[in-house]
């Protein structure tokens, strides 16, 4: 079996160890925005396809948040912040995974870990979250959100250490803080924000 190496680049940082052959977890960079964003059009509406019915809602959410000028001032902006995060899990020279976490809110937040869904169940969203939890400084807390019936997404979270914080309504919360917006009259998406503590150092 091929061993996992590569040569770092002294400007990037990458995670310490890999989590599989000619896999690697790194920052991302502007001209991973159209990787990021053909993942995050596939991987979204497949995520809430049971949650999300209604088209026109679904395709607010993708062509806001996936549109390649917004990611790429996401992931420029996040280079520049020491406490924001945009990191990209790359696998055989191809990224199949992303995490996009910021302090620019009243908390600091993790927005959203996507998976290229031929990609699950391998490790990749754990080595995401791995290499974001290493940066953070010991004793450092974050939130996130997640729809309350995507079971398989809350389980993952909760298998990692987070713990359920609060209820809310999911397009409410998307709105105001995530800048999505909605058609008149959609209705509510019960939702948890989950919490996460980095334990202190021994």
């Amino acid at each position: 079996m091929a061993s996992a190496m590569w040569l770092p680049d002294s400007e990037t940082k990458f995670m310490s160890q890999p989590i599989g052959p000619d896999t690697i977890v790194r920052d991302a960079g502007p001209a991973d925005a159209a990787a990021v964003a053909e993942i995050g059009k596939v991987a979204v509406p497949e995520t809430y396809a049971d949650i999300i019915t209604d088209a026109s809602v679904m395709k607010a959410i993708v062509d806001q948040s996936y549109a390649l000028d917004a990611l790429r001032d996401c992931i420029v902006r996040c280079a520049r912040n020491d406490d924001a995060h945009f990191l990209v899990a790359e696998r055989s020279g191809r990224i199949v995974g992303f995490l996009h976490y910021d302090c620019e809110g009243p908390q600091p937040e993790l927005h959203r870990i996507y998976l290229d869904p031929q990609q699950k169940r391998q490790g990749i969203g754990s080595a995401l979250l791995k290499e974001l939890h290493h940066r953070l400084p010991p004793g450092s807390s974050y939130i996130l959100m997640v729809v309350a019936a995507n079971q398989p997404a809350v389980s993952f979270y909760e298998h990692h250490g987070f713990v359920e914080a609060a209820r809310v309504d999911g397009v409410t919360y998307i709105h105001e803080n995530m800048g999505v917006g909605f058609p008149p009259g959609m209705p509510e998406v019960l939702a948890l924000i989950l919490h996460f503590t980095r334990k202190e150092s021994r």
